[in-house]
């Protein structure tokens, strides 16, 4: 719609800034119907001619643009906004979870970022999901204290030892049981599945390894200068036979499809490491292990105390 001069310009402008007006105040919360008409008042303190039938094109105007306004018992109601967002029962109890696990959390640019995501979801939600939010509050339980509190100093130490860069020495049992020790750079702390892992650079291994945290013994700050090796995330592995033709790539995946000899290589580039091994061993002979060299290792020894239960 384009601007006309002289006074229709002016009232023009006046009707936008007066929808704006009714959007700032719709948005604060429940408007009474006294209020709204406060908006129809004129510089002299009177309220326009009409007003009624005024309000009601102003509405009107809202609808067009897809805002949903409910009246009922002179109270007026934002039900939903063109960019609102609807969830499920579980969707809200999912932001409730992120929400108590943030009070687990050390202050730190992690936490500050995780907020303000909540904060600007939270912001549009329509109406429905906010009225379901309050019942859903009532009786789900959002306490993560069991698992997140037990590790709250370990957490703080290892967001410490992240911001100043510090060379670690660590010792922590691996996934077969024995303890390794591991000289490292830290890099970050992973939440995964109510697990939380360091994420550490090991430049004798040229690779990034994710410790859990429940796993580790000691850490012991090293004074010792080395630089972080250039590593890749990613995991690469090959699959054959009728899994290959089954297998439905993950969204972090990648792969050529398969090869003249059977062969299917999948690049597989940011799961969990102990998740995926899990998940490879369950496909037997018809995977193989192609890189990083240290994770086959890690395989090997698991397959060799397998089968030592069998011997």
């Amino acid at each position: 719609m384009s601007l006309t001069k002289g006074n229709s310009s002016e009232k023009f402008n006046d009707s936008c800034i007066r929808v704006f007006d009714m959007l700032k105040l719709l948005s604060e919360g429940t408007v009474k119907f006294s209020d709204m008409f406060e908006l129809f008042r004129d510089s002299n303190g009177k309220l326009e001619q009409k007003s009624n039938v005024t309000l009601n094109k102003y509405m009107n105007t809202l609808r067009i643009f897809g805002i949903e306004v409910k009246k009922e018992k002179n109270i007026y109601y934002l039900m939903k906004m063109p960019f609102s967002v609807n969830l499920s029962e579980e969707g809200i109890y999912s932001v409730g979870l992120i929400k108590s696990a943030m009070n687990y959390m050390p202050n730190s640019k992690y936490k500050s970022q995780i907020g303000k995501l909540v904060g600007d979801l939270e912001r549009r939600y329509d109406y429905s999901t906010q009225k379901l939010g309050e019942i859903v509050s009532k009786y789900r339980n959002y306490d993560l204290s069991f698992y997140f509190k037990k590790f709250e100093k370990q957490i703080e130490e290892c967001e410490t030892y992240c911001q100043k860069d510090k060379r670690l020495e660590i010792k922590y049992v691996s996934e077969d049981g024995s303890v390794e020790d591991v000289f490292c750079s830290p890099i970050e702390l992973r939440y995964s599945q109510k697990r939380i892992y360091f994420r550490v650079n090991v430049p004798l291994l040229g690779e990034n390894v994710d410790i859990p945290m429940e796993n580790i013994k000691s850490i012991r700050p090293l004074y010792t200068q080395f630089s972080k090796s250039k590593v890749s995330s990613t995991v690469v592995f090959k699959l054959r036979g009728p899994l290959a033709k089954r297998y439905k790539l993950r969204e972090w995946e990648t792969s050529s499809g398969i090869d003249s000899d059977g062969w299917m290589t999948v690049t597989n580039a940011g799961e969990d490491r102990s998740l995926l091994m899990k998940r490879l061993l369950k496909y037997d002979s018809d995977c193989v292990l192609v890189s990083p060299k240290y994770l086959r290792d890690k395989m090997l020894k698991i397959i060799d105390k397998t089968l030592k239960n069998y011997r």
